[in-house]
């Protein structure tokens, strides 16, 4: 078996995933990062985006993919720890009320003047809904 290496996904409400890992990617404020076993330290905000990872369940290899809001990544040769505001698997996702949630922040974007937090609070709810519908294979064009 490849070397893998404990990765743990973390929400405020609950822990999500916690066991070993293959590779983890996320997306950063500066792209998609992926670590494998052994990566040097490294620590990033989260944007809103698509997270996945090789992971090893029961002795058993799969791919967990999830939609996450914003959080942090922090990687260290033993370890990968992944905190965000939120996590949703493919059977959370509900595409009509994605779809109905990102026209509408892509309204109240466009609608937005001057007010770059506003701006960027809308951003990260259209980059969020856009993850959940690539989730479940809607792709979202904004």
């Amino acid at each position: 078996m490849a070397s893998t290496i404990p990765f743990k996904l973390i929400t405020p409400t609950r822990l999500i995933f916690a066991g070993d890992a293959h590779l983890v990617i996320a997306v950063t404020t500066e792209g998609e990062e992926g670590i494998l076993p052994q990566h040097a330290p490294f620590l990033a905000a989260l944007k809103p985006g698509l997270l996945r990872a090789n992971v090893v369940e029961n002795g058993r290899e799969s791919r967990l993919e999830l939609a996450t809001r914003e959080g942090f990544m922090q990687a260290l040769p033993d370890r990968v720890t992944v905190l965000v505001d939120e996590a949703l698997r493919f059977e959370d996702v509900d595409v009509a009320e994605a779809r109905a949630a990102l026209a509408q922040a892509v309204e109240r974007q466009k609608s937005e003047t001057g007010d770059a937090a506003a701006y960027a609070r809308e951003q990260a709810t259209i980059d969020f809904e856009s993850a959940k519908l690539r989730l479940t294979g809607h792709g979202a064009a904004h």
